[in-house]
């Protein structure tokens, strides 16, 4: 657990590093005898891409641990498949598996092939997906807890034997338990991105926010009850959210899970919760962010106006009595040791853009899905604004007293799989800029002794989107349609991986600010 009085001396080393996640990169999910998971069924109608190999993570993990190493960094977040560990091979509804003991002793060797590496892992344990046999819906069935406390105990206790059993490693010190559930239940039961059943709506958007909060809660204790029972080092646990300005989508999370600091209870939390939306709007609007005030920008501040209104009235405390109970009963006084914040586009007013209907990734059904699809803004269309980045940090860093892990921040490019697209983003910024533009509020943010625990990109390859492999988010691009070969320069001619790799070695003073100099090329 990181030091509550939170001052830069008090802050472990700086984690300068990427962030990828199982599905995404590994390969080896839901083709013919291998895990399925929850996308299953969406890959086997067509509505989606099929992951096929992914990236090739499984198999290529050591050349991709020694590039990171080699460029200078210290960390690496990935994911622990919960569908990998715990399989059918089989897409059906059914009871729990047993659990397979060599996937687990597999992310064991990854895992100290990471640390060997001299990188420190950031370990997630539900990044979006979860096994077939849990159906499509496991959020709204209390019963998910139980299950997903006893995935958590088996996978964390024999990882972490075999780290210090077999390789005479340390445990794992950094857990973040659930990646984003704000993005998992508004794509699943608001906007329908990510498989789920017929159920949607506020109640199913409220229950699945309920036992996601309930089942961090239950891991978080889980996680340090074995630490403490084995003698080993405290760990640092978290999870972390997709960043929104709007505080019903992003910020009201971390307020409930704060709800013991400030001894709020299920009979004082909607004045608790008003009153912290109240403040979230006037610093926002203190702020005074450089917004790019175009037509589909104005257009979007009146959706966002909008959605406010709608969150403030739908709130119902009563709808995370089962978290509220996790809580109550936690042995600790807190469930999160740090904030982890995923930043790309975060304003709900760039939702918006004018009208395009040549980039559509998914089918659409019906006159008003194909509207909507041509006026709402693409991985692509997300707009930079790295100031952003900087007023998250520090709100929130001030607001809830912790330190921040930048646990993921990105940027998109359009490259079909196949090479018959591969365009220039609309605004024309190259990756390369994008990262100076960021990492400088990093610096920025640590020059003012605002606590930032790390900074994550997202991510180190091309890999599969949720649903397509068109946006490319990698300092190395793959030419999917050739391999999965890594390639240090991307369509637009730029070298984003040894901009990164030069910006880290400048901000850790391994070269000089004014005459930087890296050579890379015995790695490309």
């Amino acid at each position: 657990m990181i030091n509550t009085q939170v001052t830069p001396s008090s802050l472990p080393p700086f984690l300068w590093g990427v962030a990828t996640s199982g599905y995404q990169s590994e390969g080896g999910y839901n083709g013919p005898g291998q895990p399925q998971n929850n996308w299953s069924w969406s890959e086997a109608d067509g509505t989606v891409m099929p992951t096929g190999t992914a990236a090739e993570f499984w198999s290529r993990y050591q050349d991709d641990f020694q590039i990171c190493q080699h460029m200078g960094l210290n960390a690496f977040r990935l994911s622990l498949e919960w569908a990998r560990i715990q399989p059918t091979h089989v897409a059906q509804v059914g009871q729990a598996p047993e659990f397979d003991l060599a996937a687990l002793d597999a992310y064991v060797e990854r895992l100290a092939a990471c640390m060997f590496a001299g990188l420190e892992p950031v370990v997630t344990l539900h990044h979006f997906t979860h096994p077939a046999w849990l159906g499509l819906d496991p959020w709204l069935s209390v019963s998910t807890l139980d299950r997903f406390a006893t995935y958590v105990r088996t996978t964390i206790t024999h990882i972490n034997r075999g780290l210090t059993e077999v390789y005479q490693l340390p445990p794992l010190s950094w857990y973040i338990t659930i990646n984003e559930p704000n993005i998992l239940v508004l794509n699943s039961y608001f906007g329908k991105q990510f498989p789920s059943g017929s159920t949607l709506g506020q109640a199913a958007v409220l229950q699945a926010y309920n036992l996601l909060l309930a089942a961090h809660v239950r891991a978080y204790n889980i996680i340090y009850d074995i630490y403490e029972a084995e003698g080993w080092s405290t760990p640092n646990v978290s999870l972390n959210t997709y960043c929104s300005d709007l505080y019903w989508s992003d910020k009201v999370l971390w307020d409930l899970l704060h709800c013991p600091q400030h001894q709020v209870r299920e009979r004082s939390l909607r004045p608790y919760i008003t009153a912290k939306a109240e403040h979230h709007e006037t610093t926002l609007a203190q702020a005074n962010l450089p917004f790019q005030e175009d037509l589909p920008y104005r257009v979007g501040r009146w959706g966002r106006k909008l959605a406010n209104w709608v969150g403030e009235r739908r709130f119902d405390p009563h709808a995370f009595h089962t978290f509220l109970q996790e809580l109550e009963y936690s042995p600790r006084d807190s469930v999160c040791d740090f904030v982890g914040l995923d930043y790309y586009d975060p304003f709900i007013a760039h939702t918006l853009r004018l009208p395009s209907f040549s980039d559509f990734e998914f089918k659409t059904k019906g006159l008003r899905a194909w509207l909507m699809s041509g006026i709402t803004s693409k991985w692509w269309n997300w707009r930079s604004l790295p100031e952003g980045l900087h007023f998250f940090c520090q709100t929130y860093a001030q607001d809830l007293e912790q330190p921040i892990l930048i646990a993921e921040n990105g940027m998109a490019l359009r490259r079909k799989p196949d090479n018959s697209v591969a365009t220039p983003r609309p605004d024309q910024l190259h990756r390369s800029q994008f990262l100076r533009a960021h990492i400088a509020q990093v610096r920025r943010l640590l020059q003012e002794g605002v606590p930032i625990l790390g900074y994550l990109y997202w991510s180190l390859t091309d890999n599969y989107e949720w649903g397509s492999y068109t946006p490319r988010f990698g300092l190395l691009s793959i030419d999917f349609d050739a391999g999965t070969e890594r390639l240090w320069q991307d369509h637009l001619g730029d070298r984003p991986l040894e901009t990164y790799a030069q910006l880290v070695q400048i901000a850790t003073g391994e070269i000089p600010d004014d005459n930087p100099k890296l050579n890379l090329q015995s790695l490309s």
